[in-house]
């Protein structure tokens, strides 16, 4: 199956157009973030139920603010395990721990994804933004006292499930 197919598959296979009062913005986000990880990680994967919460806690924080109009914080996490394999098959390194080279190489899947979201935005000029350098904080606490929305987006592989949260300002 070729990589637009199976796009096109997973996402409808997905809840995702059927979440109430999500925005434009999310909705062009996880198609591009679904895109993104059939072209350079893996088209062997589905969305698990797309939630839009009040908050969450977690313990690795690997994240990226997307800055401009709308801004919004983009994270990442899940169980290391699930978290090696996705570094693994993003980058190739031959990454078995999750180390200082498991965490880069998430983050730099994430700085890709992002990138291409707000060039392909640009590109169609729907608005101009801009990102910060991606980052490790350890332990995170997000809520809507930060944010207008948290969507939290579960992507599951055979290996286990990633997290990926867009949190709106």
């Amino acid at each position: 199956m070729d990589n637009k197919r199976a796009y096109s598959r997973i996402l409808e296979a997905s809840n995702y157009l059927s979440l109430p009062n999500m925005s434009d913005f999310v909705r062009t986000y996880i198609e591009k973030l679904v895109y993104n990880i059939s072209m350079y990680v893996d088209s062997d994967f589905s969305l698990g139920s797309i939630e839009i919460v009040n908050g969450f806690s977690g313990k690795c924080e690997l994240s990226q603010a997307i800055t401009g109009v709308p801004s919004a914080y983009s994270c990442v996490e899940g169980r290391e395990d699930a978290l090696i394999s996705f570094a693994e098959n993003y980058s190739h390194l031959g990454i078995k721990t999750f180390d200082v080279l498991a965490r880069e190489a998430i983050l730099d899947f994430l700085n890709l994804h992002n990138g291409l979201f707000v060039v392909m935005l640009s590109k169609n000029n729907i608005c101009e933004l801009s990102l910060d350098a991606p980052k490790q904080n350890g332990h995170f606490s997000i809520d809507l006292a930060q944010y207008k929305t948290i969507t939290v987006i579960p992507v599951m592989f055979s290996y286990g499930t990633v997290k990926f949260f867009l949190c709106e300002m």
